[in-house]
């Protein structure tokens, strides 16, 4: 099958599973929406047997080559219904997808900001020595001996789908007027990922050094994983069940039109990846947190 079509039935299929919710509604799309809007994917991979601080390797937007990506500006929107006037109920979908290139490794918590003098990445010395003596074969821990700075990083690719259902507030206001709408709900996800680990000889960064700002708002900084050398790979493709969360902070809704300004989506998995390798006995996990910041948006309504 054509691999866009594929997509493009992904949220169909999705769509069609909300079809009971959405018949009280009488219609199962509300609209076609406008949009600015910006994708804020989170993927992280930790070591399962080290515990709850154990992050090996993470998504950082501050990067040049991770930086946020253009969402596809038209959507369909799922019917909202009013409980009362201050209260809502009502479904939504959203899709992303996006190729996620040389993850870098994640640093002792004290360089977590990358400074004017910052030279490269890799992970606390604790976890190197887990990673070097409970996940490296003979070949990692020949490569790990030649290289002093050695760190892990990842290659991910990625395509996302979720559709949710929300329950939520808001501040009503001069009739068609809402502010500080927030809701929570329950949906489905399904999941096209691709994970290639890489073995570095340092994972070189080249800070932004931006006159005028501090350390901490900088953005756009260089990463690279220098000798990339792919020691093996782990792929995921299915559904599963996500906790979602929704703020906007304000939205104008008539008859015929919804506007929307600064809206925040996100899903989170409920149940973590479990990443099977080829080459290495153990297993990694994964985190998944999906999302993204709508800055303006317009909804014709049908």
């Amino acid at each position: 099958m054509n691999l866009i079509l594929k997509y493009l039935l992904f949220p169909l299929l999705l769509l069609l599973t909300a079809l009971p919710i959405q018949a009280e509604e009488d219609k199962w799309i509300d609209g076609i929406k406008i949009r600015v809007s910006y994708l804020k994917n989170m993927t992280l991979i930790y070591l399962p047997w080290e515990g709850t601080k154990s992050n090996i390797i993470q998504r950082r937007d501050d990067f040049s080559h991770l930086k946020d990506i253009t969402i596809f500006p038209i959507a369909i929107t799922l019917p909202e219904k009013l409980m009362n006037s201050w209260s809502f109920r009502g479904g939504f979908i959203e899709w992303h997808y996006s190729n996620e290139q040389d993850l870098p490794p994640y640093p002792d918590d004290d360089k977590q900001i990358i400074q004017s003098d910052t030279t490269n990445w890799r992970q606390n010395s604790s976890l190197r020595t887990s990673l070097y003596n409970n996940f490296f074969n003979a070949s990692d821990k020949t490569f790990a001996d030649a290289n002093s700075n050695w760190a892990l990083s990842a290659d991910v690719t990625s395509s996302r789908v979720f559709l949710g259902y929300y329950w939520g507030v808001f501040i009503p206001a001069f009739e068609y007027h809402r502010f500080a709408k927030m809701g929570l709900g329950l949906g489905a996800f399904y999941g096209d990922l691709s994970y290639k680990l890489n073995l570095c000889s340092q994972y070189k960064i080249t800070p932004n050094n931006t006159p005028g700002l501090d350390a901490g708002s900088r953005k756009g900084h260089g990463g690279a994983c220098v000798g990339k050398t792919e020691i093996d790979s782990s792929s995921y493709k299915g559904f599963g069940l996500t906790v979602n969360g929704s703020f906007t902070i304000w939205e104008r809704v008539t008859k015929d039109s919804v506007w929307k300004i600064m809206t925040r989506e996100g899903a989170t998995l409920l149940n973590d990846l479990e990443l099977k390798f080829k080459n290495h006995s153990k297993n990694l996990g994964s985190r998944i947190e999906i999302g993204s910041l709508e800055w303006i948006s317009y909804t014709y309504r049908f």
